[in-house]
């Protein structure tokens, strides 16, 4: 599984951590539609539907690594792929989501 593909399975569980809150239903609509845009053939709405919302701990360092910022290297993009085990800990739905997306690449290569 790419780099992308670990940063994207931590950005879903932080979207999914923001649906959470009280907002307006436009608003609601834009996160929803951002979580459809990160599908491809090996993050699926199936593997999406696996993962669960962020925690405190989990929120608390994402927060850590947007100080960093989205643009350049390194970025926060980068905390979360490299620190994915990380925040597999916390949240062991992106392991079960990981690994779900990637016996579907192990049958397709």
């Amino acid at each position: 599984m790419s780099y992308g593909h670990r940063y994207t399975l931590v950005l879903v569980s932080l979207t999914k951590r923001c649906l959470q809150a009280e907002m307006p239903a436009e608003m609601r609509l834009q996160f929803l539609q951002h979580l459809d845009k990160m599908t491809d053939q090996w993050i699926t709405p199936g593997v999406i539907a696996i993962i669960e919302p962020m925690d405190e701990k989990g929120l608390e360092l994402s927060k850590e690594a947007e100080k960093l910022g989205y643009d350049g290297r390194p970025s926060a993009l980068d905390v979360y792929a490299e620190k994915f085990d990380v925040f597999a800990a916390l949240n062991p739905s992106l392991q079960r989501a990981y690994d779900a997306a990637f016996a579907k690449y192990e049958k397709r290569v």
